[in-house]
């Protein structure tokens, strides 16, 4: 229920931005992004290789303005399950991080990165292990290439 919520909510939030006289339309798309990869924990002093696996729903638009700046809008909704196996005596760990975001900003025509960052979660740990989704933008081609990192922090000063 709460997954076709936000679809539904991701939907509406584009529709509901509509285009200011002159807009042209390059690009609209919705779609699921598998996501696989393996983080270290950098709040913690030993290495750790977490394997990752989830999907982000991603929704996006990107319209030529008319004074040549690009206008994106996207919604993004992520959920990630992780395990670490510590030793093989022991069952391994298990993390979880989800979340959703959503944006509308003018920039120029210049490739750019948005980072959403997604708060890491294991029962019994208390730290500040985020993944996050850095979203990289290509206008040159409408690409949006999509992939995992992982942080100490939230991303905010």
């Amino acid at each position: 229920m709460t997954h076709s919520f936000r679809a539904l909510s991701a939907a509406a939030l584009l529709a509901a931005a509509a285009p200011a006289a002159g807009q042209v339309l390059l690009l609209d798309v919705a779609l699921t992004v598998p996501m696989a990869g393996v983080l270290d924990n950098p709040c913690t002093t030993l290495p750790e290789a977490i394997t990752f696996t989830g999907n982000t729903e991603l929704a996006k638009r990107l319209w030529l303005l008319p004074d040549g700046n690009l206008r994106l809008q996207f919604y993004e909704n992520t959920s990630l399950q992780g395990l670490a196996v510590t030793s093989p005596l022991l069952p391994p760990a298990t993390y979880t991080a989800a979340g959703w975001a959503q944006q509308d900003f003018v920039i120029e025509p210049l490739a750019f990165s948005v980072l959403q960052y997604k708060k890491v979660e294991r029962p019994g740990v208390v730290d500040n292990f985020h993944a996050v989704l850095v979203l990289n933008v290509d206008p040159a081609n409408l690409g949006v290439d999509v992939k995992l990192e992982g942080a100490c922090d939230n991303g905010m000063p």
